[in-house]
């Protein structure tokens, strides 16, 4: 269901009309609540708007002067919304809230907010008249709800009327010319969701976030631009996604080229986001773990290697440095690139547990630490020799790469 959520504050509120994408309201309002339902009535069809509302604003906005005394206006904005609801077969509703003056009350808002948001709901939030640290609150909530309860938000809107001027300014103001901009915050929030996103790829090296987020963003672009614009970006995403697979699949052969298509990638997609510059830094750190030469699959198997261990995949990490070994055998002693070869790395498979002497002793040394740990832990434990307890693992990973980089480069 769409459900618009707004918060009800005590001023005495002048008309005024409102500007939301450019378009002007047809008539004024006293309160930004009626502008939202001309600019959103077709998606609150059938839907909710919520205000909420302290005890003080129930009485001076909510209510009109014959249900309270205190009241700022004749109608007040229940007997106004009250209008609109067979217009719109829309329900329009206050709960009351505490002033969140106490960590307590502010809980209890917490609690009401989430309440009122069922699974699944598309939510548009206007924070015109939150105030003190209810928009810091607002967006705390819509992200829980998000997560548990799979709700969209659509829009966060504000209604901004100091960008009129002061107060008194406004108020001598001629009413054609009160005209207050509803601001579309939404990117805030969705600043927020890429944040994460890529925090979590960067941390865990899973990129279904930023898959699911930067795909289903781009596509207004996308289409906006016949494609001209956020393909660049597109390609990145896509290309994280495929990286993060195949290293959780242990696809080792395609990684040189991944990792040489995300480092080229990554400055195109960077010019693509000008218009939103926060979104520039988030994919520098991207670009700063890719940043990375690497000349054969070797170097990519070793980098690969050290990737799987910064995101603590690994049982990847020893079965691509188990592979590595190989690669690096078959090249410098059996003097050939075909890594694919069946003869070949069955050939050099026997080499190294048979510790040839063709092969240097400190990488026949490495080849049968390595084994014994991906044995361990491809076997899930159960052997009765040589098992190894869980944190030892992640340490012998760490030594085995620099071991094995520090082989490499002494060619």
């Amino acid at each position: 269901m769409y459900k618009l959520l707004s918060f009800l504050g005590t001023t005495p509120y002048k008309k005024a009309y409102y500007n939301y994408d450019n378009v002007k309201s047809e008539r004024p309002y006293q309160f930004v609540q009626e502008a939202l339902i001309e600019f959103f009535h077709e998606k609150l069809k059938n839907g909710q708007m919520i205000v909420f509302l302290t005890e003080e604003s129930k009485r001076r906005n909510w209510l009109g002067r014959t249900e309270s005394k205190s009241a700022n206006f004749e109608n007040g904005l229940k007997n106004r919304l009250d209008s609109v609801k067979k217009e719109f077969n829309l329900e329009a509703k206050g709960i009351e809230i505490p002033e969140g003056r106490s960590e307590k009350e502010l809980w209890n808002i917490f609690e009401k907010m989430n309440e009122i948001i069922n699974e699944e709901d598309t939510i548009i939030f206007d924070i015109t008249h939150s105030f003190r640290s209810l928009p810091l609150l607002t967006l705390i909530v819509l992200n829980y709800v998000k997560f548990l309860k799979r709700v969209k938000i659509e829009r966060i809107v504000y209604g901004a009327m100091e960008a009129l001027g002061y107060p008194e300014e406004v108020k001598k103001m001629p009413l054609e010319e009160r005209e207050i901009p509803l601001f579309d915050l939404t990117p805030f929030a969705k600043l927020f969701d890429w944040t994460v996103a890529i925090e979590r790829f960067l941390e865990t090296g899973d990129a279904k976030m930023i898959k699911k987020i930067g795909i289903k963003e781009l596509k207004p672009l996308l289409a906006e631009s016949s494609g001209e614009k956020g393909g660049k970006i597109r390609d990145l995403i896509n290309l994280l996604n495929k990286f993060s697979k195949n290293v959780s699949t242990c696809r080792a052969p395609e990684f040189k080229e991944n990792i040489k298509n995300i480092s080229e990638t990554i400055p195109d997609a960077k010019k693509e986001l000008e218009r939103l510059k926060p979104f520039k830094p988030l994919f520098t750190e991207i670009e700063k773990k890719f940043s990375i030469k690497v000349e054969d699959d070797v170097t990519s198997g070793l980098e690969t290697a050290r990737w799987c261990l910064e995101k603590d995949l690994i049982q990847q990490g020893f079965t691509i440095l188990r592979e590595t070994i190989i690669n690096y055998v078959i090249i410098n002693f059996l003097n050939s690139n075909d890594l694919k070869n069946k003869s070949n790395r069955e050939k050099t498979e026997k080499m190294l547990n048979e510790r040839s002497e063709k092969v240097p002793k400190k990488i026949l040394d490495l080849w049968r630490e390595i084994i014994d740990y991906r044995n361990d832990i491809n076997h899930g434990g159960w052997r009765r020799t040589n098992y190894h307890k869980s944190e030892k693992f992640k340490k012998k990973l760490e030594e085995f790469i620099k071991r094995l980089y520090k082989l490499t480069k002494n060619d």
